[in-house]
């Protein structure tokens, strides 16, 4: 089977309600379908129900473990661990094949599916959700994060208003973050920064205007959509492709600009 485009991680509490598992549940179908493959941790909750979704639309997803593989943790996933190994997705354990659970080990974990992964959605979490923590890793690696929001007086999303309030970008729709993953073309690339900052053939006529709008200085992605006269959701999901693909910076979040190498 040829390599996935990209390897996008999906995170979250384990005390999750059901609608924020039904979310990851049809984020993961439709990355798999888009040519993505899904990484989570193994556990209950977000992480179960994200493989699930993978697993269900006959996608691939890699379950990154927080124990060797002598062990099951939690032990009523073994039929899906093994499931994942059964493939085409993978299992993969980070530890000695002897090493139970602890604490620590998934911290550890949560370093390594990070990094494993283009990058990071969290779908929920709570005040001391680990997912936050896998969020410090994304910060960490400089991998592209977002956060689900949820409804004000929804209960367990402490964390998730954490993030947004920190500056995450918000994802809010299933559609348009599939879209511009779909729209970007092949593994990350590692080519001469030079040959990335160079714009691409073949642009959309949104993305050609909303790459025309930026400039040298980061703009924020409102103004960039009024000067490109396109809409918000539309300018939004343009400078996500144009950041996957190198061709725009963004930084701080919500902010985007042309790379110094940019030649027009």
């Amino acid at each position: 089977m040829p390599e996935a485009a990209h390897a996008i991680a999906i995170v979250g509490s384990r005390a999750s309600t059901s609608e924020a598992e039904g979310f990851a549940y049809a984020l993961a179908g439709a990355l798999v379908r888009a040519g993505a493959v899904v990484v989570s941790g193994g556990a209950q909750g977000i992480d179960a129900a994200a493989h699930r979704g993978a697993l269900d639309a006959r996608g691939r997803t890699w379950a990154v473990a927080g124990t060797g593989c002598e062990h099951c943790f939690p032990p009523e996933h073994a039929s899906l661990f093994e499931a994942i190994a059964r493939g085409p997705g993978a299992m993969i354990w980070p530890f000695s094949p002897d090493s139970a659970a602890r604490p620590g080990a998934f911290v550890l974990r949560n370093r390594v599916l990070v990094a494993l992964s283009d990058a990071v959605v969290v779908a929920q979490a709570g005040s001391n959700s680990g997912a936050l923590r896998a969020a410090a890793c994304a910060r960490a690696l400089r991998k592209p994060l977002w956060a689900v929001p949820a409804p004000p007086w929804a209960i367990g999303f402490e964390g998730s208003r954490q993030l947004l309030a920190e500056g995450v970008r918000p994802l809010t729709s299933i559609d348009a973050f599939v879209l511009a993953l779909e729209m970007t073309k092949g593994l990350r690339r590692e080519s001469s920064p030079e040959v990335e900052a160079c714009a691409p053939e073949g642009l959309d006529p949104i993305q050609s205007k909303v790459l025309r709008a930026t400039s040298s200085s980061p703009l924020h992605v409102e103004r960039i959509a009024e000067q490109a006269h396109v809409t918000l959701q539309a300018a939004a999901a343009a400078l996500l492709t144009l950041a996957l693909e190198a061709v725009l910076v963004e930084g701080p979040p919500g902010f985007f600009r042309r790379p110094d190498s940019y030649k027009r």
